[in-house]
């Protein structure tokens, strides 16, 4: 079955529209923790580790 044989497909006046794009910028591995403190952090990345209430305050800016 392909989108040609569905009967409730997006379509408009015979073209099919893009939901989307996805953007993914290039990341460069720089640091990591290690295994232990990374388990207890939840991440090996320390640039993704914040807490919550950073996040929810809109205080990460992604650096």
């Amino acid at each position: 079955m392909n989108c040609y044989d569905c009967k409730n497909h997006d379509r408009d006046d015979g073209v099919m529209k893009r939901v989307g794009y996805a953007y993914v910028p290039f990341q460069h591995l720089d640091k990591v923790y290690p295994p232990d403190k990374a388990l207890w952090r939840g991440t090996i990345f320390p640039e993704l580790d914040i807490s919550i209430n950073e996040y929810e305050r809109g205080l990460y800016d992604g650096k």
